[in-house]
C-alpha cells in the first residue's frame, strides 16, 4: 500500500524551518548607521524564504490505524446471504504547507512572531489497504468479494466511515502543529508566539 509516498519527512520539515527562522534572525540584527546614531532595521520575511518552506510539501503530525467493518449482500436465486468484511487504514493528519497564504509568518521587532497555518487534513485519501481484506462474518467467498462492482461498493463504504470517524483527530493534530511551530520559533529566542489556522473562524 502506497499512502504516503508524496508526504516528506518531518525531520526534513523542521531542519528546513530551522534554516529559514535563522536567516531571519540574523536579517534582525543588521543595524544600519545614520547622522551618528544607529537605527535598526526591521525586516520581514521575503517572499523567496516563504517559498522556500511552501516547497516543502506535506508535513504529518498524527498517524492513525484504523479499522473498519462493513457489509454487503450477496443476492442469489433462491436465498440472500449477508456478508461482513474488515478493512485497515493509516490515516494521516497534518498541514500542507505549500497552501500557507501569502503574509503567514509575520516578525514584529526582535522577539514577536504570528503564524498563520493552513488548516489540518487527512493529507492523503489513499489510506486504505484494500489488498488486506478480511471476511468478519457471513460466507468466505473472496470471489464474490473481489468482483469490482462489489469492492468498489466495499472500498467507498469503509473509506467514507474512516474518514467519518477520523474527524475526531483533527484537534489533537492541530495541537502538535501549534506545540511543534511554537517549539521552533523559541529556539531562535522568540518570546511572543502567536499561532493560528486559517479555519479558527469557521469553527
Amino acid at each position: 500500500m502506497k499512502t504516503y509516498g508524496k508526504i516528506k519527512l518531518a525531520a526534513v520539515v523542521v531542519v528546513c524551518l530551522i534554516v529559514v527562522v535563522a536567516v531571519l534572525c540574523m536579517c534582525h540584527a543588521a543595524k544600519s548607521v545614520t547622522a551618528g546614531h544607529q537605527t535598526e532595521v526591521v525586516v520581514t520575511p521575503t517572499p523567496v524564504n516563504l517559498d522556500s518552506i511552501r516547497a516543502i510539501g506535506q508535513w504529518a503530525f498524527l498517524t492513525v490505524e484504523m479499522d473498519e467493518v462493513v457489509d454487503t449482500v450477496d443476492r442469489g436465486l433462491f436465498s440472500s446471504d449477508r456478508i461482513s468484511v474488515a478493512y485497515h487504514g493509516t490515516l494521516h493528519y497534518g498541514i500542507d504547507v505549500a497552501e500557507a497564504r501569502p503574509g503567514w509568518v509575520t516578525i514584529a521587532g526582535d522577539t514577536a512572531v504570528s503564524v498563520v497555518l493552513p488548516p489540518v487534513k487527512l493529507l492523503d485519501d489513499r489510506f486504505l489497504d484494500e489488498r488486506n481484506v478480511k471476511v468478519y462474518e457471513g460466507r468466505d467467498d473472496m470471489d464474490f468479494i473481489n468482483k469490482p462492482t462489489v469492492r468498489a461498493a466495499l472500498v467507498r463504504k469503509a473509506k467514507a466511515a474512516m474518514i467519518r470517524r477520523g474527524r475526531e483527530n483533527i484537534p489533537e493534530a492541530r495541537g502538535k502543529a501549534e506545540a511543534e511551530v511554537r517549539r521552533i520559533f523559541s529556539q531562535h529566542g522568540y518570546k511572543k508566539i502567536v499561532v493560528r489556522f486559517e479555519d479558527d473562524n469557521k469553527k
